[in-house]
């Protein structure tokens, strides 16, 4: 037996009260006046061994009640095991999964607040002298701290939902560290018991990184939602990378349906600033379903937007938020070699929307790629290293480079730039089967040109243009192929956007400029060029976003709405700057919205969405749940399910064995039987 207070034993001194009282009281003397002496003397005889067992009961019963009282305040107990309590007192961990999946409805409420509430009457019943380790996903240093029953339930009331998923294998190898750092800071700690509340999903129940455990004792605590279904807004996109002011946009939104039963008429809306669209739409069971919605932008700026579904279980997944900023203008840079054309600065002449600057190749420099979108090499027979380390940056940083060789090209110097690009180099100057003989249609770069997909229009022809070697290293997509096998047109499908024309805009080679396919082909790859963000983020998952206008100025960039204020990682790549989301961090300050990038004024704007890993409600069962954990070495499992709400039975863990309760009672029996006695023993 161990007592939770030793100290109050010292209180066992205060038998030697009643023995005081009992030397001193019961030993007084009375006169007493009788006409015979000798009526006295029989008297006393009489009542003399009487007398003197009731001062002795009295005495016990005083001793006793004293004795049991210190017991009760000095709170007995017998362990668990003794052998695992010899050091210190017993530990308790409870683990609350709050992540989203747990916002689904039980039978008494959402899945989070049936686990807080269980985890309150656990922790009630908890003995004083019990070490608590309550934590959630966060599991940071906050909630790594061993706590007292009375923080632990001030505590469950600061749980909310996140979007930070954990794995149970994680989880439980947390605390067990948790543990073993408590302990080697001299705090010994008793029998260890971990308690886990959680719907176990099948994408989070992992045991791969447990290791085996003879002595602690685990309760998974399962938690069961009414049902299993739930609607999801997954993802949105643009058929188009392209968007222009005055123009059709076609705008993709896909939603799941995660349940066994259609869906019909399910209200969807979309809204695009001012832009409204509200429908209906029928979801199939366990499949997506895509729709199209069109719109047109007359106005250019920055563009917010949301696509919400009505669901009834599962909230957090209903809305999707995206966003984009229309540019009324694109900056394009024409670099001009010695046999530069001038069809090409004619094409980009013929609208306002197409800012044009046009510099000489021996006066071409960094500075003048500031806010630029697309570089043009316009009839260039040699790129310097110089030139080529500035586009390679350029085209690093976001930028579109069009390539266009001149008729006497330097191959030694050109091809050290297509290598280091990795785009195929140029070879000997082939002059036969140089007609056009198909269009890779299908790519976006296409999409939209023509009225229709055809093998009969008429295409043009060159004369001659550079044979192209291709190597392991090359990273290209052909465009416009010819009849003897070779790309007249290519992109690179590497990060970065380059086209490249493997034949001359020189007369000598080409009379390409004259016909209506060359023009198409300048002015996509201006509409291209537009410097794109990505329309959401997801939070939680790694990735970065280009401050396209970001200035080169100190002050750090931050991202904001009306509730949050974050600052972001910032790196820098070339010639942009990114910030980056990543770590708990970034997890835990952010909620799904869209906010602004300020850097002193606003330059961009972005919208994060949670992800959608958890909207699928897929359990595991009760046996997939305590055969992982066996498995694994965890020798003492007692699997619990909660699909009742809190009308379960109460959960009976394996805790020390309390006898205070019991030495306040005999202590008080005790005290009550020497009232009895000293009130009716006459």
């Amino acid at each position: 037996m161990k007592f939770v207070y030793p100290e109050f034993l010292w209180g066992l001194t205060a038998i030697s009260i009643p023995i005081i009282i009992h030397l001193f009281h019961f030993r007084r003397y009375k006169t007493l006046y009788f006409s015979s002496l000798k009526f006295l003397q029989y008297l006393d005889q009489q009542q003399k061994s009487v007398r003197k067992l009731k001062h002795w009961i009295i005495l016990v019963l005083r001793m006793l009640a004293i004795v049991f009282l210190v017991f009760a305040f000095s709170q007995p107990y017998k362990p668990v095991d003794e052998s695992l309590n010899e050091m210190g007192n017993p530990f308790l961990s409870i683990y609350i999964d709050n992540s989203f999946s747990m916002s689904a409805k039980g039978t008494e409420g959402e899945l989070l607040s049936e686990a807080r509430e269980k985890a309150r009457k656990i922790i009630k019943d908890l003995p004083l002298e019990t070490r608590v380790l309550l934590h959630t996903n966060l599991m940071n240093g906050i909630e790594s701290r061993l706590i007292s029953k009375v923080e632990a339930i001030e505590m469950l009331d600061k749980i909310k939902l996140t979007p930070i998923r954990k794995s149970i294998d994680e989880v439980i190898e947390w605390e067990r560290n948790i543990v073993k750092n408590e302990e080697a800071r001299q705090k010994k700690l008793g029998a260890k018991q971990y308690i886990l509340f959680s719907d176990f999903q099948k994408n989070q129940t992992r045991f791969d990184q447990l290791t085996r455990d003879k002595v602690g004792y685990y309760y998974p605590i399962q938690l069961k939602p009414q049902q299993a279904s739930n609607i999801a807004v997954d993802s949105v996109w643009f058929t188009s990378p392209v968007r222009k002011l005055g123009e059709n946009t076609e705008l993709n939104i896909r939603l799941i349906n995660y349940g066994d039963i259609v869906l019909n008429s399910i209200d969807v809306s979309c809204s695009i600033n001012s832009i409204k669209r509200d429908f209906v739409i029928d979801l199939p069971p366990n499949k997506k379903t895509t729709t199209t919605i069109n719109f047109t932008d007359n106005s250019s700026g920055y563009k917010v937007g949301k696509i919400s579904v009505n669901d009834k279980q599962l909230f957090w997944d209903d809305d999707f938020y995206f966003s984009y900023f229309l540019d009324d203008h694109t900056n394009v840079l024409i670099v001009n070699g010695p046999d530069a054309t001038d069809a090409v600065n004619k094409v980009y002449s013929l609208e306002k929307y197409y800012k044009l600057n046009v510099v000489e190749l021996g006066s071409f420099s960094k500075d003048q790629l500031n806010q630029t979108d697309l570089v043009v090499l316009n009839g260039v027979n040699e790129i310097s290293s110089g030139h080529g380390a500035i586009l390679q940056e350029f085209v690093q940083g976001g930028g579109t480079l069009g390539l266009f060789p001149g008729p006497t090209i330097d191959k030694g110097s050109w091809n050290s730039f297509l290598n280091q690009v990795q785009l195929p180099s140029f070879g000997a100057t082939v002059s036969s089967g140089t007609k056009i003989k198909t269009l890779a249609f299908d790519d976006p770069f296409f999409s939209g040109m023509f009225e229709k997909k055809s093998t009969n229009i008429t295409l043009p022809a060159v004369s001659q243009l550079y044979q192209t070697q291709r190597s392991s290293s090359t990273r290209s997509f052909d465009l416009i192929n010819l009849q003897n096998g070779l790309p007249l047109f290519m992109r690179s499908s590497t990060g970065g956007s380059i086209f490249l024309f493997t034949s001359s805009l020189a007369s000598s080679f080409s009379t390409f400029t004259s016909d209506a396919l060359f023009p198409s082909i300048l002015l996509r790859m201006a509409e291209m060029s537009q410097r794109k963000t990505p329309i959401y983020m997801i939070i939680g998952k790694e990735s970065s976003f280009p401050l396209i206008k970001k200035a080169n100025s100190e002050s750090p960039v931050h991202i904001k709405n009306e509730e949050i204020d974050f600052i972001p990682k910032t790196e820098q790549s070339g010639l942009i700057t990114y910030f980056i989301l990543r770590g708990s961090e970034s997890i835990e300050m952010l909620k799904a919205g869209t906010f602004d990038i300020v850097d002193g004024d606003k330059i961009g704007t972005v919208s994060l969405n949670y992800s959608r890993d958890e909207s699928e409600v897929l359990l595991s069962s009760e046996k997939e749940i305590i055969d992982g954990m066996k498995d694994k070495g965890l020798e003492q499992v007692s699997f619990k399910k909660i699909n009742e709400g809190q009308s379960l039975s109460k959960i009976e863990l394996d805790k020390p064995v309390e006898y205070w309760r019991w030495m306040l009672i005999i202590a008080l029996i005790f005290l009550l039987t020497e009232w009895a006695v000293l009130k009716y023993w006459k």
